[in-house]
């Protein structure tokens, strides 16, 4: 794998796992804190949110692998990159928890959603 393939996963690959690593811990934390007690003892269940969340969104990565490889052939500033690559991984979520469907589908959405799009801006981009 060449330096420019390295570089251009690097971004990608990071949003991603850091989203599906953090957006349990914080939601866990949030209903904890908000609500009850209670949830603090489903934090032994944070692997299952993990693998769950990697399989499920797994599709979702190769998507946003390949549009920030698309996105690097246009002359457009980082900022306006990682808001399109936002945008995409925000559809994408949105996508599959419509898919998985469940009654918290849309309390998932916002809280993936939300995460993804504030690490999407955040994480730092190389140039490639």
């Amino acid at each position: 794998m060449t330096k420019e393939n390295r570089i251009s996963l690097q971004y990608p690959v990071s949003v991603w796992s850091l989203t599906i690593l953090l957006t349990p811990i914080l939601s866990l934390l949030f209903l904890a804190f908000t609500e009850e007690l209670k949830y603090f003892l489903q934090f032994q269940y944070l692997p299952v949110f993990w693998i769950l969340g990697g399989l499920c969104s797994s599709p979702s990565l190769l998507i946003f692998i390949l549009s920030n490889r698309f996105l690097e052939r246009f002359p457009l500033n980082h900022l306006t990159k990682k808001f399109i690559f936002a945008l995409i991984g925000v559809s994408c979520i949105s996508i599959t928890f419509m898919i998985l469907g469940g009654s918290s589908a849309i309390k998932w959405i916002l809280s993936y959603s939300s995460v993804f799009f504030i690490l999407s801006l955040v994480v730092k981009r190389k140039l490639v």
